[in-house]
């Protein structure tokens, strides 16, 4: 009875967001708001329809294998043979639940290559948006494998370890991870961008001294402003803030310096300052680490669920099992914690838009966001129950339109 309910929750999950998809992706072509209609021309709006199409085609294949293949597993035991050839390695039982949950995390990943390639190599590339090579691809793929066996290896060993040798197994894990999150936050900009892309110093000149004055006139403490390639992989433009406290610093793409103006990049900062000033980043912390203790909660239940292990051909509980249906679980747990999360975020960037137009940058914002959603081809018309149940920033029209009262 639990492997009927369990595969009927994941069916279910996958008919729900499969319908989702289609309801916005059959919602493109109504007609663009007003505030919004000089964003594309028809031409470059007919490329942005395919593009939409071939991308929507692409992901509903990869949604369909995906689910179908962890029932296929669930279903013919796949999973109870996966943990007799992790056995035939270790006996250990962290290191044979290490190697039985690594195994399907390769497997995932195997799977997902052949799409990654394909939305580079020949969607991306194909409306001009990709500039990676066959080289770069294969090396960031080889690059993140070694953070996956390294970095995801030691989480899980310890993950593992705190469950089978304390009592505190959810007091301890909950400060392991927020350790984690601080350390990835401190040294995201030093570390993890550099083992991809190469960071350099924005030079002197218009652009960083009105991001400093800006800076300066909010009282907002920069470490660093640094210029990432990323024309090396894309055409799509971003900037982002990384770290916080002292740690704080402004990363900027090139391709983001080379198609915007000045005030249009300072806008884009303002809007991520006022994140700041409004405690917005203290705030998603906070709510992170909040969920995480729930989350945590319910993985303690499912690593000693022997029932759920036994009704899919083990002998007896089996952890690693239990941690993978449980990160399956994951998605209809999503679906329920997305619509509220999703409102307070979109509440978050009215205000943080806000913030940029008291001081004096609602023109810029406003074209700027035009230019950010013309060259990164952004959904103009998405439907409102996506934008309700997954989007975390408001759509253009509705930021302009406020920006605009």
């Amino acid at each position: 009875m639990i492997n009927i309910l369990t595969i009927s929750i994941i069916l279910a999950t996958f008919a729900f967001d499969l319908w989702l998809s289609i309801l916005n992706y059959n919602h493109r072509t109504q007609p663009i708001p007003n505030n919004v209609n000089d964003i594309y021309d028809s031409e470059r709006y007919s490329r942005w329809l395919s593009y939409t199409m071939e991308n929507f085609r692409l992901g509903m294949i990869a949604k369909v294998l995906s689910t179908g293949l962890t029932v296929v597993f669930l279903l013919f035991g796949f999973f109870p043979l996966l943990n007799q050839f992790s056995l035939t390695v270790s006996t250990d039982p962290i290191f044979s639940t290490m190697i039985f949950v690594g195994s399907y995390m390769i497997i995932g990943s195997l799977i997902d290559i052949p799409f990654s390639y394909i939305k580079n190599f020949k969607i991306e590339e194909k409306y001009g948006f990709n500039k990676t090579t066959k080289k770069t691809f294969v090396l960031d793929l080889l690059k993140s494998l070694v953070l996956m066996v390294v970095l995801g290896g030691g989480v899980l060993y310890l993950l593992l370890y705190f469950y089978l040798n304390s009592e505190n197994f959810i007091l301890y894990t909950w400060l392991f991870m927020v350790a984690i999150m601080v350390f990835i936050n401190i040294l995201y900009t030093k570390i993890f961008i550099k083992i991809f892309n190469k960071l350099t110093p924005l030079p002197d000149g218009e652009l960083k001294d009105m991001i400093y004055e800006f800076s300066k006139k909010t009282d907002t403490a920069i470490k660093s402003i640094s210029v990432m390639d990323a024309s090396r992989r894309t055409k799509k433009l971003n900037a982002f803030f990384s770290g916080f406290g002292k740690f704080k610093s402004i990363v900027l793409y090139d391709n983001l310096i080379e198609k915007m103006s000045n005030e249009e990049i300072v806008a884009v900062l303002a809007h991520e300052i006022g994140h700041g000033k409004h405690k917005d980043t203290l705030r998603n912390l906070l709510m992170g680490l909040v969920q995480m203790g729930i989350m945590l909660y319910f993985l303690q239940l499912f690593l000693s669920w022997e029932a759920l292990s036994i009704s899919f051909g083990f002998e007896s509980v089996h952890i690693g099992f239990g941690l993978i249906l449980f990160s399956v679980f994951l998605s209809p747990i999503d679906i329920l914690l997305d619509v509220p999360l999703s409102a307070i975020s979109r509440w978050a960037e009215y205000r943080a838009d806000g913030y940029a137009k008291e001081h004096g940058y609602k023109d810029a914002m406003i074209s700027a966001l035009k230019r950010l959603a013309q060259e990164n081809f952004a959904n103009l018309t998405p439907h409102p129950l996506m934008v309700k149940m997954t989007y975390s920033h408001p759509p253009i029209s509705q930021r302009i339109n406020a920006l605009q009262k």
